[in-house]
């Protein structure tokens, strides 16, 4: 009784298609060739917080470890300076994707 293995009696199945394919974050300092981040800089820092000012995970935004560091060096530094607001809560506050009516 000799089994031939390409016959077996149960039919191969095939993997399904996932259903979306995400493309892999990269690091928007390394794109734009920034060695260290500016706490100075704002407008880019605020691309990088949450509606509650916390700071976003790299996992989220896609920034490179050493940016990671460097940015929440920049933020902390910008929030002591107050050119950042520490929470939502704080007076003068405003939301990041806020425009203001003409």
């Amino acid at each position: 009784m000799t089994t031939d293995r390409s016959q077996s009696a149960r039919p191969q199945q095939r993997r399904p298609r996932p259903k979306f394919f995400s493309r892999r974050k990269v690091c928007q300092f390394c794109v734009d060739k920034i060695e260290d981040v500016d706490y100075k800089e704002t407008d880019r820092l605020k691309r990088f917080l949450s509606d509650r000012f916390m700071i976003e995970a790299r996992r989220k935004t896609g920034v490179c470890s050493r940016h990671q560091r460097a940015l929440a060096r920049a933020v902390k530094k910008a929030r002591e300076l107050a050119l950042l607001p520490f929470t939502s809560s704080h007076k003068g506050s405003f939301a990041i994707n806020f425009r203001p009516r003409n």
